[in-house]
């Protein structure tokens, strides 16, 4: 009897053991999952935590027209992809006076035809250094309202374009025009030059562009934000702020001539001139004769927190190419590198972060507008870094 329970209980005790085998890695793997999850989830650090936070908040910019209607799409849509998370206000008002406000310290960013002048620039890196950057690439065109001359039709160059603002071509048939268009039916009407009437970072490209095509016009009158019009003495020139009021002042004028960023005339259907390039073409902006602008210009762009003033506008209106367009720029925006907020810095950062990449897709882009190539849009994307 005793053998036989000693039997019994060897037996029970090796089947215990085999079926503590079977189910060892079970249970084993059951318990040591969970604590191998566990201890390989570091804690996030401090800049892990700061990019998975979420702000709300305004920023506010202002300055030139030119950008406004990009600008307004941009922020609308930024807005609606961050269900209202993100707004960006941006007014109108002209690049000097957006200039002027942002080194008064009363908007977060400037909008700007032409960079900062070399005085401006130097000022600010006194008080902790500036981020300038292009974010779109637009254009100039001269547009007229003659009646039965139809839009891409009529030819110009830039020294009859020059002539007619110096108030030495007074009427649509004057020879020097006549010849440009032999086929077009020119009326003996006076022209009424259109200009801008307030401190325009288009009228410093549009001048930039005569001084350079016109050594008459870079003596008597040069290139800035405002200038003496010598049409105005004579009572041929009339002045509208902004953009728009230059557009809504040639459709209100017949037989007037103006000049506006390319988005304008589209938006309101302003006709366009042909303008003769260096290249001896009579072009229009499209986007082959704006990349074609464009080409030379990538390889000698400075970095966001250097000065552009040597570049821009000046070098590179009138550009080489038998295909460029003569009018073609971009328009920047400019930051400090040093914002109190760390609110305010972070909403910078993420919404022209987003204006630099998705914002250039051309489901964002407003006609009239090209976007930036991927080499100017990355001088921006490095400068964006700087914000501090």
């Amino acid at each position: 009897m005793r053998a036989n329970r000693i039997l019994i209980l060897v037996i029970v005790s090796i089947i215990v053991v085999v079926i503590g085998l079977i189910l060892s890695p079970r249970l084993v793997t059951h318990v040591t999952t969970p604590i191998t999850a566990m201890t390989t989830q570091a804690p996030p650090t401090t800049e892990e935590a700061k990019t998975e936070a979420i702000y709300y908040g305004t920023i506010n910019g202002a300055g030139a027209t030119y950008l406004n209607p990009q600008m307004q799409a941009w922020a609308s849509k930024f807005y609606e992809l961050t269900k209202g998370r993100v707004k960006v206000n941006y007014q109108s008002i002209g690049s000097g006076a957006g200039q002027a406000n942002f080194r008064e310290g009363l908007i977060d960013f400037a909008g700007s035809d032409p960079p900062l002048k070399k005085d401006i620039y130097n000022e600010f890196q006194t008080k902790g250094g500036i981020i300038q950057f292009p974010v779109i690439v637009g254009t100039i065109v001269v547009v007229h309202n003659i009646p039965n001359v139809d839009s891409g039709k009529l030819k110009l160059t830039g020294e009859v374009i020059a002539r007619i603002y110096l108030g030495e071509i007074t009427y649509w048939d004057d020879q020097r025009i006549k010849e440009l268009n032999p086929d077009l039916d020119l009326p003996h009407e006076k022209i009424i030059a259109i200009h801008r009437s307030d401190g325009s970072g288009t009228t410093r490209v549009f001048t930039a562009y005569l001084s350079k095509v016109s050594k008459d016009w870079k003596e008597k009158v040069g290139s800035d934000f405002t200038v003496q019009w010598p049409v105005d003495q004579l009572g041929n020139g009339v002045g509208g702020k902004g953009n728009e009021g230059v557009a809504a002042a040639v459709m209100q004028n017949q037989y007037s001539i103006g000049y506006v960023e390319t988005a304008y005339a589209h938006e309101v259907g302003l006709k366009t001139a042909l303008i003769k390039n260096r290249g001896g073409q009579y072009v229009l902006p499209t986007e082959k004769s704006v990349k074609s602008a464009l080409t030379a210009l990538t390889s000698i762009l400075p970095k966001a927190d250097e000065d552009w003033s040597d570049i821009f506008p000046d070098e590179i209106v009138d550009p080489a190419g038998p295909d460029s367009y003569p009018i073609t720029s971009f328009s920047f925006v400019i930051l400090r590198q040093k914002y109190d907020d760390p609110v305010k810095i972070s909403l910078l950062k993420e919404f022209f972060e987003w204006v630099l990449t998705e914002g250039q897709k051309k489901e964002n882009i407003v006609p009239g507008y090209e976007p930036l190539p991927p080499e100017v849009a990355r001088i921006g994307l490095e400068g964006l870094k700087l914000l501090r």
